[in-house]
């Protein structure tokens, strides 16, 4: 996502691009594509395929800001279109919006997630250490006569975290 968010704030900055109405219409269908499959790995758990999307979600992402800039600073090809014409143009741009808040959600769970796991294994250490040392007379932590090599904590993860 962070990624996603430099290649956007760069993308903002260049200068803008000569734009064609049927550019924009495919970017936003490239970047809905890119998002609805990042969205899809990420609820069904396969994150390893999420790393590829990155570089397409980035370029994509590039694109789409780069020709929806060129729009906004000369928006006469939105106004030459016919009503019914705009009218599904803003239509599909709020199913991109739409979109793109499913996956910032869908990004935001895997994190918290991830960061919940990493508590359950932390605390699970924590309390491994802690009923197998304890603190000398000088305030030092000792894990009693040795310290332990590598001590194994077993840890069952739920699914459902």
């Amino acid at each position: 996502m962070n990624a996603a968010f430099a290649a956007m704030t760069l993308a903002q900055e260049a200068p803008a691009l000569p734009v064609s109405l049927a550019s924009f219409n495919n970017a936003i269908d490239r970047l809905f594509d890119v998002l609805t499959r990042e969205t899809q790995c990420i609820e069904q758990r396969r994150i390893k395929e999420i790393g590829v999307l990155q570089d397409e979600k980035n370029l994509v992402s590039n694109d789409y800001v780069k020709l929806h800039r060129a729009l906004h600073e000369n928006p006469a090809p939105i106004r030459a279109l016919p009503e019914e014409e705009r009218r599904q143009l803003g239509q599909r741009m709020v199913a991109l919006q739409d979109m793109l808040g499913r996956n910032m959600i869908a990004l935001a769970s895997a994190v918290e997630a991830g960061e919940r796991v990493f508590q359950v294994i932390k605390n699970a250490v924590q309390s491994k250490r802690a009923e197998t040392g304890g603190y000398t007379a000088s305030g030092q932590f000792s894990y009693g006569v040795s310290t332990p090599k590598h001590e194994t904590v077993s840890v069952a993860i739920d699914k459902q975290i």
